[in-house]
């Protein structure tokens, strides 16, 4: 038997890196917050315009991100530079893209130690309300998505275990990836019975046709 060809890697050429590097610039210099509150810009350029990922391949990357520790939105950059780039372009061409934005980073923070502590609160609070509104609108998306997936009462009862868990378990207990794996479980176990009940009839709607 014979085994499968492997199909050829294709060396990334330099109209890729540019293209990955000015991803990252938009990403990092356009995008206020962090995490989710990035995850929109994120999607905006990797899936509707340079068309790098599925709206699906978003879904589990945003998924996967979130479950996994440490910073969500170098974990989704890497894993998008990986697949324009390979695996090894994108873990150093990642670290040097985001210096640009850490010495920018430095520099605000060293500046705003000559600021008077009023005008430090009017940009926190246009960052805050601008990362609000974010994270509110891409949450619509997905809320709109589950309602379809998912119904009310399960809905229900996963937003307020989500609500419950963030505000009343403290850190550094309240990791996102014990909610992500609780609710996969959860729905599970849901499922699994649905199926069960579900044949079940199925059995019995066969046996009472065969009498």
């Amino acid at each position: 038997m014979q085994k499968p060809e492997k199909k050829p890697k294709v060396r990334p050429k330099i109209k890729d890196f540019w293209q990955v590097f000015y991803f990252i610039q938009i990403v990092t210099f356009l995008g206020f917050g962090g995490g989710n509150a990035l995850m929109p810009i994120i999607r905006k350029y990797s899936v509707l315009k340079f068309k790098w990922l599925s709206e699906e391949e978003f879904d589990k990357l945003l998924i996967v991100a979130n479950m996994l520790p440490g910073p969500s939105v170098l974990q989704a950059l890497t894993y998008i530079a990986s697949i324009r780039l390979g695996k090894i372009n994108a873990i150093w061409f990642v670290l040097i893209a985001v210096l640009p934005h850490v010495l920018l980073a430095v520099l605000v923070f060293y500046l705003f130690q000559f600021l008077p502590p009023r005008y430090l609160f009017v940009v926190n609070l246009g960052v805050l309300s601008a990362i609000i509104a974010t994270l509110i609108l891409f949450g619509w998306r997905y809320l709109k998505m589950s309602h379809k997936e998912l119904s009310i009462p399960l809905w229900v009862s996963l937003f307020c275990f989500t609500i419950v868990f963030a505000l009343f378990i403290p850190a550094p207990y309240n990791i996102a990836a014990i909610v992500m794996v609780g609710l996969i479980v959860v729905v599970f176990i849901i499922e699994f019975v649905r199926q069960r009940k579900l044949k079940k009839q199925q059995k019995t709607e066969a046996e009472n046709k065969d009498k």
